[in-house]
């Protein structure tokens, strides 16, 4: 059965509670995170495979080095290395997702068994049906199907990126540290706006569970009009959040849309002065590409972490 530890207290509560978090769901599923960790690790390494194709047939073919037999062996062999990256995927998800389900129903099954043996018993500090309600919903599944995800998604997408990384510095220097200076202000923007976004994330669910509860107590309900006043002021919550989101998402399409503009740049000015070759480049701008997708993922995992430790505090006291 779920049970989560004593938290701590003080300015290290949150944090306390993040890695309670991780010492709960390693728990509870250490089997199925080794086998998702495996998983990550190959298709890490698998990453940066295609790239090496693709850069030494595109060499080939502009500088005339290479036969249609050796053409065709290369395009079958990226081909082989991009499906099978591709299965081994299909098959991650797939177990995340189920891993994530089987955590759900036990959160779910451990807050009912709480809430009722406290009903029951006719303890006055259970946890008000409302916002047990939202509990056994919402917040239940955000913070279940998490678990899927909290170990293999960074791994992954890291391991992706540095396998990426890797390829191209090692084919060209200069485009490797040029991409790491792309990605760098994209990490202190997500950073920065990720604080105040919890902050008012952890009001906006404050405030729906407190108008939930008023709105069902049979003993002291709230009137209509003051409920309606506490979904408007859910309403602005969310108007700032997605103001934060939003600008902080165009702030980073910008930068990865001037990334490819300066690879471009600065990989035609390494060939005009002989000092790369055109599939280097073709490469960095594919790996450019393929790091995007990861960055990108890395950046939505930090965020969903940042809810779920807003999410998981909540939870924790009734999961006690």
């Amino acid at each position: 059965m779920l049970r989560s530890d004593p938290a701590p207290d003080g300015n290290s509560a949150q944090t306390g509670r993040l890695s309670q978090f991780y010492r709960l769901l390693w728990r509870q599923s250490k089997q199925a995170q080794l086998l998702l960790i495996g998983l990550s690790l190959a298709i890490a390494m698998l990453a940066s495979v295609p790239l090496y194709f693709q850069q030494t047939l595109i060499n080939g073919l502009a500088y005339g080095s290479i036969s249609l037999h050796q053409v065709l062996a290369l395009g079958a062999q990226y081909s082989a290395a991009s499906l099978l990256a591709v299965a081994l995927k299909l098959y991650l998800q797939y177990r995340s997702a189920m891993l994530g389900e089987t955590i759900v129903r036990r959160i779910r099954g451990r807050l009912l068994a709480n809430h009722t043996r406290k009903r029951d018993a006719g303890d006055p500090t259970r946890t008000a049906d409302g916002t047990v309600v939202s509990m056994l919903t919402a917040e239940a599944e955000s913070v279940g199907l998490f678990v899927g995800e909290a170990i293999t998604t960074p791994l992954l997408e890291f391991g992706t990126l540095l396998s990426v990384l890797t390829f191209i510095a090692m084919s060209e220097p200069l485009l490797g540290a040029f991409i790491v200076a792309v990605a760098m202000p994209q990490a202190v923007i997500v950073i920065a706006v990720q604080g105040p976004v919890n902050t008012l994330v952890k009001k906006r669910m404050e405030r729906l569970r407190t108008a939930a509860d008023r709105a069902i107590d049979a003993a002291d309900p709230w009137p209509e009009a003051t409920i309606l006043e506490v979904f408007d002021d859910v309403l602005n919550l969310r108007r700032r959040i997605h103001i934060r989101k939003l600008s902080s998402k165009a702030a980073l399409n910008a930068l990865a849309a001037l990334g490819i503009v300066g690879i471009l740049i600065l990989g035609g000015w390494l060939v005009l002065r002989g000092q790369t070759d055109v599939g280097t480049v073709v490469a960095a701008l594919t790996g450019m590409t393929r790091i995007d997708r990861p960055w990108k993922n890395l950046i939505k995992f930090y965020r969903s972490l940042s809810m779920v430790r807003v999410r998981y505090g909540m939870l924790a006291d009734a999961l006690a």
